[in-house]
């Protein structure tokens, strides 16, 4: 998940009830104030986070649906105070969803679009032609490449239980599940 923000206090008390794995250092990138100043004020930080467990990347989906949710739920006069972005990470990508329509993007249903950040090629995330500048800082491709680090390590980990905690989504609710193999 990527997370825009401004009130620190908003920010943990939206990670509260959530099963945090990573969590990145807060970011300040000049280019996200210009277009999210606008609807959210001055001053925003963004910081990227992964949850323990797995997700179906069918249910990414959901998972957009609900972030729309939270970011309705933590809004203000109508105006987000959160942004938050989720996606996931495998073996190979990172993808992210989305709610807006572009060229490099495919319709998953319901509103949704899902968009490749990064390829992991040649031992490393590499971005792409349409990779937003935030993603192409090499603090973040190396946030996400120990994320994809970790969920290598929890899959290994899963196959030697026969068992894995898995993220589902409602509209209303993250909650999780155990799925033996």
């Amino acid at each position: 998940m990527a997370i825009l923000y401004r009130e620190e206090g908003l920010l943990e008390d939206f990670l509260l009830n959530l099963k945090v794995e990573r969590v990145s250092q807060s970011f300040y990138f000049e280019g996200l104030q210009r277009y999210y100043g606008k609807e959210m004020g001055d001053g925003l930080f963004k910081r990227f986070l992964s949850l323990k467990g797995f997700m179906k990347k069918e249910e990414l989906v959901d998972f957009k649906l609900w972030a729309m949710n939270m970011e309705r739920k933590y809004a203000l006069d109508s105006k987000r105070r959160l942004n938050i972005d989720p996606g996931y990470v495998d073996e190979s990508h990172l993808v992210l969803a989305s709610s807006k329509r572009r060229g490099g993007r495919l319709y998953l249903g319901k509103g949704v679009y899902g968009e490749m950040e990064y390829l992991f090629v040649y031992g490393r995330f590499r971005p792409l032609y349409w990779t937003y500048g935030d993603y192409r800082d090499k603090r973040v491709k190396a946030f996400f490449e120990g994320v994809r680090e970790d969920f290598l390590k929890q899959l290994n980990l899963a196959r030697q239980s026969k068992e894995l905690v898995v993220n589902r989504f409602t509209q209303d609710k993250l909650y999780e599940e155990i799925k033996a193999w």
